[in-house]
């Protein structure tokens, strides 16, 4: 009989936190659907129009890859199984709902599979829209804060790009994300909107760091329930992205819309027989 082991992973605070350093803070309590008012000093969420991530790795462990007292991830020691890799694999936009098989030469461990980690190339593209009233705000190439207001339906909002390069921003301030003391400029272990995670940056050798030589971002979650597996393991992990966006106002105009976290539902199921 199929069995269906069903988790939901929270990825990818960290883009919006990237953007908004040295803006208010907005508040850690959970962000609801936007519902065509504009938002007073928070956020609410849209979908995004277009939404461009690549993946470089994903692994399921049955420990932390990369502890606080680790410089790079430790995915043998950790005992992984990866499920993709961008050098061996084309499926790594994640634009679809995406299936990775288990198979004999993942060299599967016995236990009980707690940990997902998700290794991103650091440069993330989104474009996205809004309606209130009888205006229409949507993003521009200049970045999330340059909202573009017009009457007009605006049918194709434009695409802009970003980095995340500093946990801290310019000013080394705390992130107030970041319960481990406001972060260092590499790591953050974030809580918002009620999930947790941590977030590092990492060079192109995958060690720990920060600046313009973070070219990965990884990401580190407990899974719940834990999958349990055993060496003869049949079946594969299903990953959805779900592509939504942060729109922040003042009460009366929109200003700003940037990347919101974004949520993967993960499934794993059994083939066993």
């Amino acid at each position: 009989m199929r069995k269906i082991s069903i988790l939901n992973l929270f990825i990818g605070y960290f883009i919006l936190l990237a953007w908004n350093f040295n803006k208010p803070v907005y508040s850690s309590a959970r962000i609801l659907n936007c519902n065509g008012a504009i938002p007073r000093k928070t956020a609410c969420l849209i979908r995004a129009n277009s939404f461009k991530a690549t993946i470089r790795r994903i692994d399921v462990c049955q420990s932390n890859p990369f502890p606080n007292y680790r410089s790079s991830p430790d995915f043998s020691g950790a005992k992984c199984i990866n499920l993709l890799n961008s050098e061996l694999s084309s499926q790594n936009d994640l634009n679809e709902n995406k299936k990775f098989y288990l198979s004999e030469d993942m060299n599967i461990k016995k236990g009980g599979y707690s940990f997902i980690s998700i290794i991103f190339k650091n440069n993330f593209t989104v474009s996205g829209k809004y309606k209130s009233g009888n205006y229409f705000w949507a993003t521009s190439k200049e970045g999330p804060t340059k909202v573009i207001q017009s009457k007009s339906n605006i049918s194709i909002p434009k695409e802009f790009n970003t980095k995340l390069t500093n946990w801290r921003g310019e000013k080394n301030i705390d992130n107030k994300y970041c319960v481990n003391n406001g972060g260092t400029t590499s790591r953050c272990d974030l809580q918002y909107n009620g999930f947790k995670m941590t977030g590092i940056g990492m060079d192109s050798n995958f060690i720990e760091a920060s600046g313009n030589r973070t070219k990965y971002m990884f990401f580190v979650s407990e899974l719940s329930p834990i999958v349990n597996l055993n060496q003869n393991a049949e079946g594969y992990f299903s990953l959805n992205l779900e592509k939504n966006l942060e729109v922040y106002g003042n009460g009366s105009a929109v200003t700003s819309i940037s990347i919101a976290p974004f949520k993967f539902k993960t499934r794993y199921i059994s083939e066993a027989q």
